[in-house]
């Protein structure tokens, strides 16, 4: 190579870049508390459990006001309480928990007898409810198939 044909490694001075501005600053500071506050409610709410009464019972003082679910057998007839609350006892595990639910009406097919999921917290020594799933068997299937959305005889184990 000639001289001439050497390339030019001379520094060459570019202009600086803008430095961010405050505002930028801020901008970026609310976007993460924001981000930060929506992740943290979405991980409180997914934190729900649930637990047998048997063992919420023997874990009423430590859950204090947790919210959590509570899984057992309907075992006394439900009836309306003085504020239109729904009250009622479930048991699982030979214990007993005396349930207050405020909030939707449970579906047709809570009853006496019928496994249920409530979702709510201790006050005191009630189950305060504000959900109520129940749980059903394939005699609700059967009993129902205008209310299902498919076979029955795809879906239901053979006899035979």
């Amino acid at each position: 190579m000639t001289d001439q044909q050497q390339l030019d490694l001379t520094p060459i001075d570019h202009p600086q870049a803008p430095k961010r501005s405050w505002r930028n600053w801020l901008v970026m500071g609310i976007f993460a508390v924001a981000a930060g506050f929506i992740l943290f409610q979405a991980l409180a709410e997914a934190r729900v459990f649930f637990l047998n009464v048997d063992e919420a019972v023997a874990q009423r003082v430590e859950l204090a006001d947790e919210t959590f679910r509570m899984q057992g057998t309907v075992i006394t007839e439900a009836r309306q309480g003085p504020d239109g609350e729904l009250l009622f006892t479930i048991s699982y595990g030979g214990v007993n928990a005396d349930v207050r639910h405020v909030g939707d009406e449970p579906s047709d097919l809570f009853r006496l007898d019928e496994q249920v999921v409530v979702e709510g917290r201790w006050v005191g020594q009630i189950f305060e409810s504000s959900q109520i799933l129940v749980k059903h068997s394939e005699e609700y299937v059967e009993g129902n198939p205008d209310r299902v959305e498919y076979d029955l005889d795809e879906t239901l184990p053979d006899d035979g």
